[in-house]
């Protein structure tokens, strides 16, 4: 098992020695947004549509002073989307601040804990590092008609698969980010994509004192560029209704979202694609984004090339005699993305609506990749009527999940979007197809057989998840080839000649 560890708030602390004015600036448009971020005299930590939270050491009248003396000592600060009857919740606590509030968030402080959510809160945790704005992309594809391989794809999404999904997660009860539920939770992903033959890693961060959660990070290689990557997350942990709040077995929020992930990977992995494909499973986003904002800032330092990220958190819930919608949610320089989601849902669901919309109750784990720099979009079941039953008891399919139909669609555009940027190999097409080339046993451990009843010799080359050939070799009804010098993982095994074939196999010693 590959692991990653990350200590999240050393990776939070750039060059900013001496502590500096914490402050709040409202943002008039995206030339203004981008005006700021360049800037020398600020350094901004947060970012969205509307305002930024940043640090300076000067003062302006364009400035809302919120805290003189920033991450001095070891403050945690945090957005809390708040409705204005429900800011008690906070004003009240010990060892929290109040910097800021309106009618619909506050920005709070404090000091050495993280704070709890109360009620349906949404939280995101700000943190002493340098946000990159992302940057638009113009080279998204324009479909213009419906690829059938794509739409047969899409045909293959489980109702059944999505429903025992959720069921299981649901059956954990409290999934917790720091529980022995979230850790178990957390497991049964990993053997899932594991089981699928896919590169599995429990990514691991610190956060607060001595808290540790770990992300799923499953990895899809691409057999041309590897390098670029096409990403679809979701968080699987959940939470209670505030301190001392309701058990939360969090079937909406979000076992939809990582069933969704989960199916997308079940029919993926079966093809092979040009660029890479990463499916994540967040812990810790109920407490302020944790687990998403620590691998998308581990990716931003490491320097990947991420072409997308397609966020899924609840879409389970349909609100009596509403239509099955997508309510979109991104930044607006993330506008090239959003608008490539919507060409996709004109040409395979022209029923639908896509509708751009800013939300003000929450946020969600696609915030982390937009403020590391990436592209990311996040589609929600629906802003004025999701589910009112997430972070309590009542949480759980039937009453928060009452439509798996819904899930089915949000789970075949995560799925259309993914097939159309990572590129879609022909070769996986004549696997799926034509396979004329018996080859097992797959997982293999030493020795793997082919077997054919075609005439004529067969030259086949072995080559890994970077496309580099490990094997090659001829034989005209039956070989077997040793695997046992080869590590564990993912590899291809290509039938070259005018029948060409690629049969993905898993070794596992």
């Amino acid at each position: 098992m590959k692991k990653t560890v990350l200590l999240l708030l050393a990776l939070c602390i750039t060059s900013m020695m001496f502590a500096d004015n914490f402050v709040m600036i409202n943002v008039k448009d995206q030339q203004n947004l981008r005006e700021l971020f360049n800037k020398n005299d600020v350094n901004i930590h947060y970012y969205n549509d509307n305002f930024v939270l940043a640090t300076s050491a000067n003062l302006n009248d364009d400035m809302i002073l919120l805290d003189e003396k920033s991450f001095e000592d070891n403050e945690l600060y945090y957005i809390v989307y708040c409705e204005k009857e429900n800011q008690q919740n906070y004003v009240e606590r010990e060892n929290v601040e109040v910097l800021f509030s309106n009618d619909d968030l506050l920005i709070v402080k404090s000091l050495g804990a993280e704070i709890k959510p109360a009620k349906n809160d949404g939280m995101v945790a700000v943190y002493n590092k340098i946000a990159r704005l992302a940057q638009a992309r113009r080279d998204f594809p324009t479909v213009t008609e419906e690829d059938a391989l794509t739409r047969t794809l899409m045909d293959e999404v489980s109702i059944e698969n999505l429903t025992a999904t959720v069921q299981h997660l649901q059956d954990y009860g409290r999934r917790q980010y720091n529980t022995s539920q979230a850790y178990e939770a957390g497991q049964w992903i990993y053997d899932q994509f594991d089981n699928l033959g896919l590169d599995v890693e429990q990514f691991e961060f610190t956060y607060g004192v001595n808290e540790s959660s770990p992300n799923v990070i499953a990895t899809q290689w691409g057999t041309k560029y590897p390098n670029k990557y096409i990403v679809c997350g979701s968080h699987y942990d959940s939470e209670r209704s505030g301190h001392g709040g309701q058990e939360a077995p969090g079937a909406d929020d979000n076992a939809t979202g990582v069933a969704t992930v989960l199916e997308t990977a079940r029919i993926l992995s079966e093809y092979t694609f040009e660029c890479s494909i990463i499916y994540c499973a967040f812990s810790a986003e109920e407490i302020g984004l944790v687990g998403s904002e620590a691998y998308a800032s581990f990716c931003a330092e490491m320097g990947y090339d991420i072409v997308a990220y397609f966020n899924n958190d609840m879409n389970g819930y349909l609100h009596p005699g509403n239509e099955i919608h997508v309510d979109l949610i991104y930044p607006d320089n993330v506008e090239t993305l959003g608008e490539y989601y919507k060409n996709v849902a004109g040409i395979y669901f022209p029923e639908m609506e896509v509708r751009h919309i800013e939300f003000t109750k929450g946020d969600s784990d696609h915030t982390s990749f937009n403020n590391n720099g990436f592209m990311g979009i996040y589609p929600f079941e629906d802003k004025d009527n999701s589910s009112p039953y997430i972070h309590t008891i009542e949480d759980v399919i039937g009453i928060s999940v009452n439509s798996f139909e819904q899930s089915q669609r949000f789970t075949q555009m995560n799925l259309a979007c993914l097939v159309t940027l990572a590129g879609l190999s022909t070769e996986s097409v004549m696997e799926n197809e034509y396979s004329y080339v018996n080859i097992f046993p797959n997982p293999v451990k030493n020795t793997l057989t082919l077997t054919t009843e075609t005439e004529g010799v067969k030259e086949v080359k072995i080559v890994n998840a970077l496309g580099q050939t490990v094997n090659e070799f001829s034989f005209e009804t039956s070989t077997t080839v040793s695997t046992k010098d080869l590590n564990d993982g993912v590899y291809f095994v290509k039938v070259l000649g005018d029948n060409p074939m690629t049969k993905k196999i898993v070794v596992r010693h």
